[in-house]
C-alpha cells in the first residue's frame, strides 16, 4: 500500500515586507489517501486590488474539487484536474460578486497538481514551476513557468482567455516533486538552452521528504528556508514551496 505525504509553506516577501503588504501566495492540499492528493498553488497578481482573496478561494475550490479523486486512467486524472481549476475559476468569479470587485481585482496564478499512484496531472496557468522525480532518480521539469510577451507579464485565473492559456500535462513513474511559485524560481531552475531543474536545491529537498517523520515541523523547515537570506536575496517576491512524496506504508 502506498500513500502520499505533503507538507510546505508560503512566505512574505522583502518587497512586500517593505510596502507592508500581507503574502499573496497561497497553497492548499488534500486529502491525502492511500493513493491521491491534491494540492494548488496560486500567486496574486502584484497588480491587483486583493490578489490574496482570489488566490485563497482558487486554491480551496480546487483541493475541495479534487477530494474524490478516483480516475479510471491517465486521462481522466488529467481531466479531473482541469476540471477542478475550472471549479477554481467559479469561486474567484463567485468572490468577486460577492464583495462587488471585477474579476481583475482578485487575479491569481495557478498551479494544481492530481496524484493517483505515481501518476501525476499539472494543470498550469502563469509562472511557478513544478519539478518531479521518475522512479531512479531523473530530476525532470514537469511543467514550466509561462509568461506573456512583456516583462514581468503573466496569465491569471481572472483573465476571459483562461482556458485557452491553461496547460495539462500528464505524467506516469513520479515519485515525488516540488511545486513553487515565482519567487522560488530563480533558486530551483537553471535557464540554459532548455529549462532544467536545479539539482542542488531540487534533490536534497526530496530526500529530506524520505526522511519526514511530522508533516508540521517539515513544514517549518519550508519556511524557514524560504526566509533564509539566500532566497531573501534571490527574489523580493513572496515565495510558496510544496513537497510530496510516494512511499510505502509500513
Amino acid at each position: 500500500m502506498t500513500g502520499w505525504l505533503v507538507f510546505g509553506a508560503s512566505v512574505r516577501g522583502p518587497q512586500h515586507e517593505q510596502e507592508g503588504s500581507p503574502c499573496q501566495d497561497v497553497w492548499a492540499w488534500g486529502p491525502a489517501g492511500e493513493r491521491r492528493v491534491g494540492l494548488c498553488l496560486c500567486d496574486g497578481a502584484g497588480s491587483a486590488a486583493h490578489p490574496e482573496i482570489g488566490a485563497a478561494a482558487v486554491a480551496a475550490a480546487v483541493v475541495e474539487a479534487l477530494r474524490e479523486l478516483a480516475p479510471e486512467s491517465p486521462q481522466a486524472l488529467g481531466d479531473a484536474v482541469r476540471a477542478a481549476c475550472a471549479a477554481g475559476r467559479q469561486a474567484l468569479l463567485r468572490e468577486a460578486d460577492a464583495r462587488a470587485l471585477a474579476p481583475a481585482d482578485l487575479a491569481c496564478t495557478l498551479v494544481a497538481v492530481a496524484a493517483w499512484g505515481d501518476a501525476v496531472a499539472v494543470a498550469h496557468l502563469g509562472d511557478g514551476a513544478v519539478v518531479g522525480r521518475r522512479r531512479g532518480g531523473e530530476l525532470v521539469v514537469l511543467s514550466a513557468p509561462d509568461r506573456g510577451e512583456y516583462a514581468n507579464e503573466t496569465w491569471f485565473v481572472s483573465s476571459p482567455s483562461w482556458e485557452a492559456r491553461l496547460r495539462v500535462g500528464v505524467h506516469e513513474g513520479v515519485d515525488a516533486l516540488c511545486a513553487f511559485t515565482d519567487g522560488c524560481e530563480g533558486a530551483a531552475l537553471v535557464r540554459g538552452r532548455a529549462l532544467a531543474p536545479y539539482a542542488p536545491f531540487c534533490a536534497p529537498l526530496l530526500d529530506f521528504a524520505a526522511e519526514v517523520t511530522d508533516a508540521g515541523a517539515a513544514s517549518g523547515e519550508v519556511a524557514r528556508l524560504l526566509d533564509a537570506e539566500p532566497l531573501r536575496r534571490s527574489s523580493g517576491d513572496d515565495k510558496t514551496l510544496a513537497v510530496a512524496l510516494l512511499r510505502a506504508s509500513p
